[in-house]
């Protein structure tokens, strides 16, 4: 790896995306869930409930459960917090992909999907924990949270190499739908959120496709 980049070791990398995979596995049977169905509602006794009954949905108004405590906004945020480790783990590829494309590899190129795809459709923007805002612990730490993720996602759009690196890897659909999704978080939070008001102004121009995936 050139010196000029300085980035991690993709050992390094590859050892901590396995740990943190690994603390997912080992968590309670009743809070764990895996990627393919990351909005699947919560596990009942020893058995995990249809899959198709979903706890989080990108749609306003499809969740249909009703819960008397707030397991739902503590159960999204669980999800989207290791979406962020993981998401974080691997967004160095992001920046080598933009700033140094004659150095990345095709295992760089993999990390840098896998940081996009951890970037999409985090739970915490998501129903029901979106119509629950002032209820979601550490709001405004999703809302600076959520500027990183707007950026790369409008570097997919207008960077060739990054483009060409997710292309037929990351769904159009999602990363129109996440935008979405963190637009409509940014328009409610900046009535109480200074930074939240500037992202929004700065962002929701960048994003004509908005209103195509409500």
């Amino acid at each position: 790896m050139s010196d000029e980049y300085g980035g991690p070791p993709n050992a390094v990398i590859v050892e901590l995306g396995r740990q943190l995979d690994s603390w997912r596995a080992l968590l309670p049977e009743a809070i764990r869930w895996h990627d393919k169905d990351k909005f699947a509602d919560l596990a009942s006794g020893t058995a995990v409930q249809d899959p198709n009954e979903h706890l989080l949905s990108a749609d306003k108004g499809t969740v249909s459960t009703s819960y008397r405590s707030s397991i739902d906004i503590l159960t999204a945020e669980l999800r989207t917090r290791f979406y962020y480790a993981r998401h974080m783990l691997y967004r160095p590829f992001v920046y080598k992909v933009l700033h140094f494309p004659e150095l990345t590899s095709t295992d760089d190129g993999n990390f840098c999907v896998l940081a996009v795809q951890a970037a999409c459709l985090w739970p915490v923007f998501m129903t029901p924990a979106r119509d629950k805002q002032r209820l979601v612990p550490h709001m405004f730490t999703w809302t600076n949270s959520s500027i990183g993720v707007l950026l790369i996602l409008r570097m997919i759009r207008v960077n060739e190499k990054l483009r060409e690196v997710c292309e037929g890897r990351v769904s159009q659909h999602e990363l129109d739908k996440t935008a979405a999704l963190i637009l409509d978080w940014l328009e409610d939070i900046r009535q109480i959120d200074a930074t939240a008001q500037w992202a929004w102004t700065v962002f929701e121009p960048m994003f004509e496709a908005r209103n195509a995936v409500r």
